[in-house]
């Protein structure tokens, strides 16, 4: 409860006033993009909820609070790679909907929104991010991380290999085999 009242607080001005108004600004433009898209329009829907959903857990230091980290703030805003990854949403989502559409003022609001968060990315990149060491991309361990995300893609693959006909040349003959097979468990 005590984090939830933190991340609340934080939503307010802080001590680095230039960051929080970019926030509002880049939370009030892609608001606006999301009302001038036309009805029918998913996957602008979809992209704008995900560029205002970024800017709140950039605005709460959430990744931080997520993490458990010491310090939440310092984790969330210099070392996470999360952090990065929203911030090129916030850039890349915009431009997205302006090239995906045919209506000038969606297009326009697109493009004002995907240059502002090029701005914002660039600049939190280049004063807060640019300084911090390859090894220390996450808050966590990072071996750990490496194999969680290793059973992830692996997990992924087999999930999806029948829809998407990965590592397959036929759907029943495979074309890669992750390992060697124990003599007891292979059958013919």
């Amino acid at each position: 409860m005590e984090t939830l009242k933190e991340m609340v607080n934080a939503l307010g001005p802080s001590d680095q006033l230039q960051w929080d108004i970019a926030l509002y600004t880049l939370f009030f433009l892609n608001a606006v993009l999301l009302m001038l898209l036309p009805d029918g329009s998913t996957l602008g829907t979809f992209l704008s909820i995900v560029v205002l959903i970024s800017v709140v857990i950039d605005k709460t230091f959430a990744f931080g609070y997520i993490l458990k980290a010491p310090d939440p703030k310092y984790c969330h805003a210099k070392i996470f790679i999360g952090t990065y990854l929203i911030r090129a949403a916030m850039f890349v989502a915009p431009l997205t909907i302006a090239g995906s559409t045919h209506e000038g003022k969606v297009r326009g609001a697109g493009i004002l929104a995907g240059i502002a968060g090029a701005v914002y990315m660039f600049g939190r990149w280049f004063f807060e991010q640019r300084d911090v060491n390859a090894t220390r991309i996450t808050c966590l361990n990072t071996e750990v991380m490496i194999q969680s995300a290793g059973m992830i893609l692996v997990l992924a693959r087999l999930v999806l290999r029948d829809r998407l006909l990965l590592g397959t040349v036929h759907r029943g003959i495979p074309a890669a085999i992750l390992g060697d097979l124990p003599a007891h468990e292979v059958e013919v």
